[in-house]
């Protein structure tokens, strides 16, 4: 169990939810200058273990968006708080028909240890098709994690397909050398169109006999 939770966060460490809620694969995009974001979720695996995050992302109006989050873990036995710190910048927008590259810096720590946690950096490149009704996302990176001192290679690959204005479709997978890989499947609903989201998913591990089905729902708020 405690296994489970560990690389269940080292992942969310790995590869940061923002191609936009509910993915876990980045992309090649940030908020634009002077808006804000807040992306939050409950996940819940079949061992029990549970998350809930909640991750504030601003673009103060230059080439960056910074982003400090927080998460409470819990298993049968005990809970654990977490941090987050992330910077995200885009090299090449993504645009309709096009592609665009950026990179993530990001360190995820335990609270009350200071900020000695797991380091990573990831680029997230983005391709547009069909007029953005499809778009694919490649991720690349490395991690280092405080509690191993390993330094792994991570990858993410997945696409969201868009439905509508309101509603779109997510499959993915994503892994870190030496903690497995894991697929997930996701929906999204707007609410009020770039502006208010739910959303859901379901994953697994890749592994045979090793399922680890996890469970998420999320909301995204949006200011202009």
């Amino acid at each position: 169990m405690m296994k489970f939770l560990t690389t269940c966060l080292l992942a969310c460490a790995t590869l940061p939810a923002h191609a936009g809620r509910p993915m876990t694969v980045d992309d090649a995009a940030i908020v634009a200058p002077g808006q804000c974001q807040l992306e939050t979720y409950a996940l819940r695996a079949d061992d029990g273990v549970r998350e809930f995050w909640a991750t504030p992302a601003c673009n103060a109006g230059g080439d960056w968006e910074l982003a400090v989050g927080g998460a409470r873990a819990e298993d049968s036995v005990r809970s654990y708080h977490y941090g987050r710190l992330q910077a995200k910048t885009v090299f090449k927008p993504l645009e309709a028909g096009g592609w665009g590259i950026g990179l993530v810096l990001a360190d995820q720590f335990r609270t009350g240890r200071g900020l000695d946690g797991d380091l990573s950096a990831n680029v997230p490149l983005s391709v547009s098709l069909r007029g953005d009704s499809v778009l694919l996302h490649l991720n690349a990176g490395v991690v280092r994690t405080q509690f191993r001192h390993h330094t792994d290679a991570s990858w993410g690959l997945g696409a969201e397909f868009k439905l509508n204005e309101r509603n779109s479709l997510t499959a993915e997978t994503f892994g870190q050398q030496r903690a497995g890989s894991r697929y997930q499947f996701g929906y999204a609903h707007a609410l009020i169109p770039d502006r208010l989201q739910v959303d859901a998913t379901w994953g697994q591990r890749l592994a045979r006999g090793a399922s680890e089905t996890t469970v998420t729902l999320g909301l995204v708020l949006q200011t202009h």
